[in-house]
Formats: structure tokens, C-alpha cells, sequence
């Protein structure tokens, strides 16, 4: 007896199908591996059923979609899965699974989204980037001056003292010379102190003339900042006197622009004011003390006139504390002193006391109100721009009402659609906080222009680690706080 043979059945694949309906949803990759699983048994037991009947193969496929697309099915399974696993226990192990994975179709999602709308995606990025690269700029120069220690070993210790003169209106008045040498000589609360006066030489060496500033400082000065000379040696004692001053230490800046960073200039005559010094030292890069412009130094040398004189008043000093040795320690005895020489001075010193005060404080005390009033402010801006992208986020909103509709009646959650929503807002802050970071470079050399040059270590400002964290937190910040209105109203329908 022949046997039949019957036709085979080829079996459409359905699965690609429920894949592009429920990709969609942004399920977690389990969840949405499991409903597309049942949903395609449950539409191949339906194209069964519709061949059995005499339906054709084209038939039976199209019926079953149909079905799929006009009933319920797809809400009624989502539902199903979601009640399971609210029952199901949840272990670390699938929690980070779900987050992860939820996560990164959030992502992915939003990216898309993004990528479907550049106008408005490009505007977006655009206002952001200029606020945020404002406060990242803003607060580089914060960071440096006023958050981040000075260039010098044990950066506390250090002070400037100056002489009290409130009666005369002068409550920080520079030191006359004679009053400095009897505090460097009577004090013990001091490991040293440096006295310094600003000069502007004519250089004449190497070029055309040129004027070059720079400050006469007391010998001890590079010990007293604990820095030394990248080339050559600091002043000697014993250069510290008249006749013996006829030498230089040079910038790094000069060094390198007037004599070719040449390493033998050490040792040899370069012509200041029609006078030869002999060049001995060369700072390291960006060593800038006590103000930006300075690039050269010779010893002060008092010769017996001027360190006789206290009337003349015209000296910076500056000064390290002993270990241990508060600020309020040190105050007193120098109020002591300044209290014993106007016994003694009566004429010259009455009246006249003594400040210490931090060496921080007294770079940063001028600029330290200006720099946070122009945080402050460009903070408002990026408040501002926060506001205009939340508009726009807000008109977006309004056009994927339908989008929202759809995806809440085949069972989305709306915080899940809430979490959508805040994560597009995010990855906008983010592009806008990258975008941001290069023009916040563009903006800290300009910033840097306007810094007076008393400000000695501004120009060390620079997008460090800390500044980097900063752009990554405003940009996260940024993102939820434009984010929070458009997705509240997006999920309210």
C-alpha cells in the first residue's frame, strides 16, 4: 500500500513582527523576550486554525496579524507579564539585570528620538552648551583662585604683615624699611620674612630694548616660598648687601622669549638700566610672584640710608610661620612689637601697628566678591537657558500626545514613561555640557585677560579633574531639572 506524503508546512515567523510592536514599549530585554515568546505561540496556533478552515497561507497570515493589531492581546499580555513579576521574588542579581537593561534601552530610545528631530535637538544643544561652557569657564578660575591651594609648600603658613595706619586712613599700609628689618629681628613667631619692592628695569641685552618689570626681594625670598630655580641657584646672603646685588634671576617666560631658553645664560652679563648683572638663576614654568607681570628679580640690598628710614613707606613683606604658630599668636606678638617700636619712635611710629594676614586672603581678597558675583550670574544664565529648552521640550510634548496615548494603552507605566521622558532631557545636557566644555576653553583664555595681574598663580586656570566633575554634575542637574515639567505634562493625558 502506497503511503501519503502530506505538504509541508512552512510556518511564517511571527515573531519579527511582535519584535517591531513591542520594541516600542522599551521593555526590559526579558520581559519583552517572553512576551514576543507567547504572543507567537499564540499567533501560530491561530494561523493553524485559519489553514484548518481553507483558509491560504496569505490568508492565515493576515487574519492573525489583523488580530494582533485590532484586539487587545498585546495589552492584555503585557498585563500578565507585569503581574508576574510584581508576585515573582526579586534578587540583587535580576534587579541589576532589569535596571541595566531598562537603562540602556532608555537610551537608546531617546537617541533615536533625538535623532529624529536635529532642529530641534541642534537649538537645544546650542543653548545649553553656552551655558553651561559659561559656568564651567567661571568656575575654572574659581577652582584655581579661590578653592585651590597656592603653588608653595605648607601654602597656610604663609602671610604678609603690613603696617596699621588706620588713623591716617591706611588700614594695610605698606611697611617702611627700617619698621621691617625690626620685625624680622625681634620676632620668634616667624621661620622667615622677605621684603620685596617693584621695579621696571630697561633691558638691553639680546634685542631691542625693552622694559621689563620685576621686584628687588630680600635674598631668602625662594626658601622662604620653598621654590628653587630651574636653572642655577637662588640669591646668596651674602648678594643680599650693596655692591654685591649685581645679580638676576629671570623668569621662565624671559628666558625662553629673549634669550632662546638658552641653558648657558647662566653666569653671563645681561644690561639692565645701563648696568651689567650677572644672570644666576632661572625660574621654573609658571612660577609668577608676587604678581604676574614680574619677570626678573635682584636682591633689595638696604644700603644705610633707606634701612634708617621710617618714614618712607613703600615695602611688601611677607612672612612664614613657625610649625605650630597660629595666625592669632603670630598678630599678637607682632602688635607687641609695632606697641615697643612706637615707644621708642614716637615720631615717626605713632599709631602705628601691625596686620598679619594669610597670604590666600590677601591674593584672593579683592577679586573674591567679583568672582562670585559673576558665578552667581552666570549661573542665572544657565537657569535661563534651562527655562527656554523646558519650553521647547514642552511644544515637543504636545506632538507626541498620540505617541503617549498608544503607549499607555498597551500597558506602559507612566513612570517608566516618566523615566523615558527624563532620560532624553539628560542625554541633551549631556551633549550640551560636552559641546560646552569646549567652548568653556575658548572662554577661560578671555576670562583670563581681565584677572589682574596682582592675581599671581589665574593664569594656571585650566579644565582639571574637578572641573570636570563639575561640567558632569551641572549637565546631569541640568538635564533633570528642564526634564521634570515636560515629563510630568507629557504623562498627565
Amino acid at each position: 500500500m502506497q503511503s501519503i506524503v502530506l505538504p509541508e508546512l512552512h510556518m511564517p515567523d511571527f515573531k519579527k513582527e511582535i519584535r517591531k510592536r513591542v520594541a516600542a514599549l522599551q521593555l526590559s530585554p526579558t520581559r519583552e523576550a517572553e512576551i514576543v515568546e507567547e504572543l507567537s505561540q499564540h499567533l501560530d496556533d491561530q494561523y493553524e486554525q485559519s489553514l484548518s478552515r481553507g483558509a491560504t497561507e496569505a490568508e492565515a497570515y493576515g487574519a492573525a496579524l489583523t488580530g494582533l493589531a485590532e484586539s487587545d492581546l498585546l495589552a492584555r499580555e503585557l498585563k500578565r507579564v507585569e503581574r508576574r513579576v510584581q508576585h515573582e521574588p526579586l534578587t540583587l542579581g535580576n534587579e541589576r539585570t532589569n535596571l541595566l537593561g531598562d537603562l540602556s534601552q532608555d537610551l537608546r530610545y531617546g537617541l533615536r528620538m533625538l535623532l529624529k528631530n536635529p532642529g530641534f535637538t541642534i537649538v537645544a544643544i546650542i543653548v545649553l552648551a553656552l551655558g553651561i561652557g559659561a559656568n564651567t569657564a567661571i568656575f575654572s578660575v574659581v577652582n584655581t583662585v579661590l578653592l585651590r591651594p597656592l603653588p608653595y609648600k605648607d601654602p597656610d603658613r604663609l602671610v604678609m604683615v603690613w603696617e596699621d595706619n588706620s588713623k591716617q586712613g591706611f588700614p594695610r599700609d605698606t611697611p617702611a624699611a627700617a619698621n621691617y628689618i625690626d620685625w624680622r629681628d625681634q620676632n620668634h613667631v616667624f621661620e622667615g620674612m622677605a621684603a620685596m619692592v617693584e621695579i621696571s628695569l630697561n633691558l638691553t641685552s639680546a634685542g631691542e630694548p625693552e622694559r621689563i618689570d620685576g621686584h628687588r626681594v630680600s635674598a631668602n625670598l625662594c626658601s622662604l616660598l620653598s621654590v628653587e630655580p630651574q636653572l642655577g641657584r637662588a640669591f646668596l646672603p651674602e648678594e643680599d648687601i650693596p655692591g654685591a646685588n649685581q645679580v638676576v634671576i629671570m623668569s621662565h617666560g624671559l628666558w625662553q622669549r629673549r634669550f632662546g631658553a638658552d641653558p648657558a645664560i647662566i653666569g653671563k652679563p645681561i644690561n639692565l638700566n645701563g648696568e651689567s648683572f650677572t644672570v644666576v638663576g632661572v625660574m621654573p614654568r609658571g612660577f609668577q610672584f608676587p604678581t604676574r607681570a614680574d619677570q626678573l628679580w635682584i636682591p633689595i640690598a638696604f644700603d644705610a640710608k633707606e634701612a634708617g628710614q621710617r618714614g618712607n613707606h613703600y615695602l611688601e613683606v611677607i612672612a612664614r610661620l613657625k610649625p605650630g604658630i597660629t595666625l592669632q599668636r603670630a598678630q599678637a606678638e607682632m602688635t607687641t612689637i609695632a606697641g615697643r617700636l612706637e615707644q621708642q619712635y614716637p615720631k615717626t611710629n605713632a599709631s602705628i601697628g601691625a596686620v598679619v594676614t594669610p597670604l590666600h586672603e590677601q591674593v584672593v581678597g579683592d577679586i573674591k566678591p567679583a568672582l562670585l558675583i559673576l558665578l552667581g550670574a552666570v549661573a542665572f544664565v544657565l537657569l535661563i537657558a534651562c527655562a527656554n529648552v523646558a519650553n521647547l521640550l514642552l511644544a515637543r510634548a504636545a506632538v507626541r500626545q498620540k505617541e503617549i496615548a498608544l503607549r499607555l494603552a498597551v500597558g506602559a507605566s507612566r513612570s517608566r514613561l516618566m523615566r523615558q521622558f527624563l532620560t532624553e532631557s539628560v542625554l541633551l545636557s549631556v551633549f550640551g555640557g560636552a559641546v560646552g566644555l569646549f567652548l568653556s576653553l575658548a572662554g577661560l583664555d578671555l576670562l583670563k585677560r581681565f584677572i589682574p595681574p596682582n592675581i599671581s598663580h589665574a593664569e594656571a586656570a585650566t579644565i582639571d579633574a574637578k572641573v570636570l566633575s563639575f561640567t558632569v554634575l551641572v549637565s546631569l542637574v541640568t538635564g533633570l531639572i528642564f526634564g521634570i515639567a515636560p515629563a510630568t505634562q507629557a504623562i498627565s493625558i
